[in-house]
């Protein structure tokens, strides 16, 4: 049974409910850092305010809201804390995708109009996977790395291969988190550590073949006349790759305003041990947060005038051009980049004193994690676009 629809709350009380978590987060990063892992207190955080609705379809209790909504929320979360910011922009777009399935597995992953963490996982970080024909389903095997927040995760979704009649092609296949078995030991990196980004197996699980959507389909489902659904067209009708790109550039534009927060907290409180002057006085100081506030708020800027655009195009009920999708694959990392260097001016103009086991080193260290995501990958996004600017064909299976 689907959820009853009721009126979402309104964007700028779901912001306002985020800028209330800000203090509490903060207090829980070392936590997470620690523990490899987001603590309950923060998935409970953002699952009672509704946040991982904002996305979902409205028929199965969501908002519907749209990914404007959730990188508004993203930005005020990633103040507190990075890697609850990670999970959020990139799960917090996932109920979008359930959506695109079968209704039976929307009606499965929602069940009575509950929210859904649904890690998505692509044939990028597929190891040894097989996908065996069965009667209506599939044999599923292999590991997948890089499952952000699969400890708090209630499915997964998992790219494999499978054979057609048309031969080779990917399909993206959704399954129950427990299921599943976590390497609890194969996180342990520098950056993004309260991700909890483990790795994942599948031994020999069946999938049955209504929890299946083919991966071209989904890249292409903005065109499909009927992919309005039930919810507003904007709901659905978005190209999938320059989606999810923005929406981890929009993780690392809110870290890079958590680092702006904490420069201006150091620099207010800090005195110079050379001058005894206060740091705030000193007008390199100054210069560094104007630009560096400047240049994270273009990134976040231009992250926005993108999104609202793309929402834009979808009401109206047109396709998206392939000037559009190579151009938004191509803001995305500019937005990231842009980001980083706003926070890097920060971190050069604090000194190295600060870096050692803080919120400075830190951020540090989450920002460059996140922004060498493959999607944010600066070259490969700037050649497709480039390549429409000259009028050069597209290579096969660009990610557009």
């Amino acid at each position: 049974m689907s959820a009853p629809m009721t009126a979402p709350p309104s964007p700028e009380a779901l912001v306002e409910r985020a800028r209330e978590c800000i203090g509490p987060l903060q207090g829980l990063r070392e936590r997470h850092a620690h523990d490899r892992r987001l603590s309950d207190a923060a998935i409970s955080m953002l699952r009672e305010r509704g946040f991982f609705r904002i996305c979902q379809p409205r028929k199965h209790g969501g908002y519907g809201l749209g990914p404007a909504v959730l990188w508004e929320v993203t930005r005020e979360i990633a103040r507190g804390d990075s890697a609850t910011a990670w999970i959020l922009s990139l799960a917090g777009m996932h109920p979008w995708l359930v959506g695109l399935f079968d209704e039976q597995a929307q009606q499965e992953v929602f069940a009575n109009g509950s929210d859904a963490v649904v890690p998505v996982l692509s044939g990028g970080v597929a190891r040894g996977v097989t996908a065996i024909p069965e009667a209506d389903g599939y044999r599923v095997s292999g590991k997948w790395q890089y499952a952000s927040g699969v400890d708090i995760a209630t499915w997964l979704c998992v790219m494999a291969p499978v054979q057609t009649a048309e031969g080779a092609e990917q399909v993206l296949m959704l399954v129950p988190q427990k299921n599943f078995r976590i390497d609890h030991e194969s996180w342990r990196v520098s950056g993004m550590q309260g991700t909890g980004s483990k790795d994942v197996f599948l031994d020999d699980d069946f999938v049955p073949s209504w929890r299946v959507l083919n991966w071209n389909d989904a890249q292409h489902a903005a065109d499909s006349a009927d992919a309005a659904g039930d919810d507003a067209p904007s709901a659905r009708r978005l190209p999938l790759n320059p989606l999810f790109a923005m929406s981890i550039a929009a993780a690392v534009v809110g870290v890079a305003y958590g680092m702006l927060d904490t420069y201006r907290d150091v620099v207010g409180k800090r005195m110079s041990k050379t001058t005894g002057a206060q740091q705030s006085a000193d007008r390199f100081t100054l210069v560094a947060a104007g630009l560096a506030a400047s240049e994270i708020g273009m990134a976040y800027a231009l992250l926005m005038t993108d999104v609202k655009e793309m929402i834009s195009v979808a009401d109206s009920g047109q396709r998206f051009s392939i000037e559009q999708r190579t151009r938004y694959r191509a803001d995305a990392p500019t937005v990231a980049n842009t980001a980083v260097s706003g926070a890097m001016r920060l971190v050069r103009n604090l000194g190295g004193s600060l870096l050692p086991e803080g919120p400075v080193e830190q951020h540090f260290r989450d920002l460059h994690c996140m922004a060498s995501h493959f999607l944010l990958q600066t070259e490969p996004a700037a050649e497709l676009y480039g390549r429409q600017l000259l009028g050069i064909e597209l290579p096969t299976g660009a990610r557009i």
